[in-house]
């Protein structure tokens, strides 16, 4: 394919020395270079870290799209994908998969992004720093990539528009700005894309993609000198833009005062539009103090006199600050029967009376309170530094978070009563309204099941050729990661964990890091009940669950969240089918006493009446929504087809939305009571913990306050058989726009099958990456029929019910089209197999991406639980390393024709 070259000569060189780069300041940790030519570099490094994350920043995003081609910079972003000068885009790709480089890219209003995740390894770096200076310099379209590419984009617009709460959002900011600005889609439309050109994009990249409209960001593991020397290298040659590389001017919303219907997706929300300042704004940090002083639960403003007096579901408050402005969105979403026009009068009635009542003390203290922590979490944790500085470096600080956070400490009531009144003078807000779909427009979803036929796709198949492509030849030595290494790590890891129980069997899990510097984490469940005593439960149990946080007989509901703020630490609590979960976090410090404030939340709750009634009230108000999204309704008619053979109200089956509602309405009080008597308790249970803590103080306060509370109902875990499903294909309706397509393939497997680590890897080349897989490739590269197909996998380690998912979104009319293509590909995998290269790259990445999430203690810790209760250690990772790295292509291809069976798929299409 003959592919147009951006640049005839790759000579953008500087002819004086190259200069090193100089460092403009330094705060905590965190160092700004810049280069001789402008480009910006934030380096914050961490030798304890096993993970890089990197960010290349370019200073402009869809507010600098042309004149009807709204869509040009999202466009361009899809485009550097294409390849550039010394390599295509294939192997652009093939090279990122190889290297173990997770990446992404993302478009804004202000900002362009690339990012990427991989193990620390200066080497890997550095290729990733060679690929996006060949990007900056000379990618690579062709109108062919172009004209492809595009369709995919006009997917990505589709699903989005299926998005109702982002779709809502975005009408919001274009009545505001009368479909300009911030106004104007940051995807555009599609009949202004298919008005730009290969020039109009060469010329946007021309424009934009400069050295000095752009900034890398590094944090993690890496060396400051090693990093900076590869950057220099590789960026300072890069000569900066002749163009002045112009700051949109900026542009007033109408003030107007006008009013927007969107009736689309499933919830009803009545929501009031107001105007911020830019994001460097100081008045900014009193809108941090507003979203929470309005809609904080239990304490917020609009919480007590909307949704605890049963005129609303939820409330919320949602600032989104850019570069030059913004807006804040406040508003609530409605149940049955509840008034927009109550909820709107209520809306105006509280944002008047910010100006008459002014803040208190103690409210602003509490707000701050539980904002304090947030600092320190960032700077210990990479990836969320790594997102921070990229979105602050947008807004033209790369401190602001930081500072914002450091200023709201510091506010006092007065000064956040004057910025309140200033951002709320005499702004008219766009009032805006979200409406559920109709039912009746959907024909009531009646499903349509159609006999399964051969398509002609079958038919056609020829043999897959399994000698290496142009593109493996040239990088067919795929470099495999070191598994002895790899685990020497994992069996160093076990080393750090005690595992033990306490004396009513509950089983303990302690890992303790004397050098981490990041909050102890901990993750307890309790388990309960079984399938005979559990059926027909499910709505007691979710609403006990949910209920069991909202006070104790000691502290009430506020004080209990007032009292884990102080603590610096939070939890939440998360009801599931005879299980409860609990996720928490303390200064190492606390560790003692909120492991206490646990005990004492799942102990000892008070069951208050008051959060009874809201609470049952908001989930028969959720039960009452319907499902529209593609997507549920999809996974919904799956569940409906393959868990009809369960009795009614089993706890594997489903239930139906009206006999949920049924069920709900005969929970009593008493009820709710009774059940956590009768099935709560630790001896079934399992609890980790993770962090520097005392390990033997930690296992003694555990046993005190759980080694003896017992559950008094007999337990045994549900474990799922393998069930023949007769393959089918139904058709359901959904939405208005797009639709979703799921295929599921079972089987008998579990992690004991001989095959199990093949079924892995096969199902890996199938589906599992979106863009690099073989359903990537030939659905959304090759057809342009989707933006997003992948597959994902589930083996048990206990039972036999196995399964393969196939998911991926498609516009109207291309359902069938895209569902006859899901079967060809998994046919063509299980007649004709993988090759080598395939082979090679998927061990690599799979033994690549496991590194990596053994890199994170926070994901070891989540292991944890798991193994407890199974049983097994950390040991089972090294064994199934092994048996990666040990797997043939002869087993492999033996698996995918076992098991990929595509006559075999249940299919639903849920298609607008």
């Amino acid at each position: 394919m003959l592919r147009y070259i951006v640049f005839v000569l790759f000579v953008f060189v500087f002819s004086q020395t190259k200069a090193s780069p100089e460092l403009i300041r330094s705060w905590d940790g965190i160092y700004e270079y810049r280069l001789k030519n402008g480009m910006s570099i934030l380096l914050a490094p961490d030798s304890d870290q096993k993970v890089i994350h990197a960010d290349l920043v370019y200073l402009t995003g869809s507010l600098a799209d042309p004149e009807g081609a709204s869509g040009t910079a999202h466009f361009l972003e899809h485009m550097m994908f294409k390849g550039t000068t010394q390599r295509t885009g294939t192997q652009l790709i093939a090279g990122l998969q190889e290297q173990g480089i997770q990446f992404n890219a993302t478009t804004s209003f202000d900002r362009t992004r690339y990012s990427a995740m991989f193990s620390a390894d200066q080497r890997k770096l550095d290729f990733l720093l060679e690929l996006e200076a060949e990007r900056m310099v000379a990618p690579v379209f062709s109108e062919s990539d172009m004209s492809a590419e595009l369709e995919v984009v006009r997917q990505e617009i589709t699903r989005a528009q299926n998005d109702s709460l982002a779709m809502f959002s975005q009408q919001l900011l274009a009545e505001a700005w009368d479909g300009k600005f911030y106004g104007r889609s940051v995807m555009g439309s599609y009949d202004e894309l298919s008005n730009v050109t290969l020039k109009d994009l060469r010329q946007f990249h021309d424009h934009y993609y400069q050295p000095n409209n752009a900034v890398l960001v590094l944090t993690g593991g890496f060396e400051v000198d090693q990093a900076l020397s590869s950057v220099n290298d590789l960026f300072a040659k890069i000569k900066p833009s002749f163009h002045v590389i112009n700051r949109i001017e900026y542009m007033s919303p109408k003030n107007t005062g006008s009013t927007i219907q969107v009736q689309q997706g499933e919830i009803n929300i009545l929501a009031l539009g107001y105007e911020l300042p830019p994001s460097q704004d100081n008045r900014n940090d009193a809108v941090i103090i507003l979203a929470e002083m309005l809609a904080g639960e239990p304490h917020g403003r609009l919480y007590h006199s909307l949704v605890t007096s049963g005129k609303a579901q939820s409330v919320f408050v949602i600032p989104q600050l850019f570069r030059q402005g913004g807006q804040v969105i406040i508003g609530a979403v409605l149940g049955q029967g509840q008034s927009m026009q109550v909820i709107q009068q209520e809306l105006m009635v509280q944002i008047k009376r910010l100006q008459e009542e002014p803040i208190l003390a103690e409210e602003l203290a509490r707000i701050q309170t539980s904002r304090r922590p947030l600092k320190d979490l960032i700077l210990n944790d990479t990836a969320s530094l790594s997102d921070v500085l990229s979105e602050a470096v947008a807004q033209d600080n790369w401190l602001l978070h930081f500072q914002r956070h450091d200023q709201v400490e510091k506010l006092v009531p007065s000064q956040v009563q004057t910025d309140i009144e200033k951002l709320f003078a005499d702004k008219v807000p766009v009032v805006g309204m979200l409406l559920t779909t109709l039912a009746e427009e959907l024909d009531s979803f009646s499903d349509k099941t159609q006999e399964l036929s051969r398509n002609d796709r079958d038919v056609a198949l020829v043999k897959a050729d399994l000698t290496a492509s142009a593109s493996e030849k040239i990088m067919a030595e795929v470099e495999i990661p070191d598994v002895a290494e790899f685990n020497a790590y994992i069996r160093t890891i076990e080393t750090s964990i005690q595992r033990g129980e306490l004396s009513n069997g509950m089983k303990v899990a302690l890992r303790s890091l004397p050098e981490s510097e990041d909050l102890v984490r901990g993750h307890l469940n309790l388990r309960f009940g079984n399938i005979e005593n559990l059926k027909g439960t499910q709505a007691l149990s979710d609403l006990a669950g949910t209920l069991i946080i909202r006070g104790t007989q000691k502290r009430s509901y506020q004080e209990l969240v007032d009292k884990v703020n102080q603590l610096g630490a939070g939890f939440q609590i998360m009801p599931k089918q005879g299980m409860l979960s609990v996720n928490f976090a303390s200064p190492k410090e606390n560790v003692t006493e909120v492991l206490h404030l646990i005990s004492e939340v799942l102990r000892e709750p008070a069951f208050p009446k008051s959060e009874f009634d809201l609470v049952k009230r908001q989930q028969m108000q959720a039960l009452m929504t319907p499902v529209y999204q593609p997507s549920n309704v999809a996974n919904r008619a799956l569940q409906r087809y393959t868990e009809q053979d369960y009795p009614q109200y089993d706890i594997r089956r489903n239930i139906e939305s009206n006999d949920m509602q049924q069920l709900l309405k005969k929970v009593t009080m008493e009820d709710v009571q009774q059940f956590h008597q009768d099935y709560y308790g630790a001896q079934y249970g399992e609890v980790a913990l993770s962090g520097n803590f005392d390990s033997e103080q930690t296992k003694e306060t555990l046993e005190t306050l759980f080694g003896s509370w017992m559950s008094p109902s007999p337990y045994q875990s549900v474990i799922a058989k393998h069930r023949h499903q007769s393959p089918v294909r139904q058709e359901v309706r959904a939405g208005k726009t797009g639709g979703y397509y799921q295929g599921r393939i079972y089987f008998s497997a579990n992690t004991d099958t001989e095959e199990n680590v093949e079924l892995f890897i096969v199902e890996h080349i199938l589906g599992r990456n979106p863009l690099a897989s073989r359903l990537g490739k030939r659905l959304r590269e090759q057809e342009q029929l989707t933006y997003d197909i992948r597959s994902s996998i589930r083996v048990p380690t206990q039972g036999d019910h196995a399964f393969v998912s196939i998911r991926g979104d498609f516009s109207a009319g291309q359902g069938v089209r895209l569902a006859d293509i899901v079967k060809e590909e998994v046919n063509r995998i299980a007649e004709f197999g993988i090759s080598q290269y395939e082979l090679d790259l998927a061990k690599s990445t799979i033994l690549g991406k496991r590194r990596r999430a053994l890199n994170d203690d926070k994901k070891i810790l989540g292991l944890l639980p798991k193994q407890l209760a199974e049983g097994t250690k950390m040991e089972t990772w090294a064994v199934r390393n092994k048996a990666y790295a040990e797997a043939s292509l002869e087993k492999v291809n033996a698996a995918a024709r076992r098991y990929f069976k595509a006559n075999e798929m249940v299919e639903i299409i849920a298609t607008p």
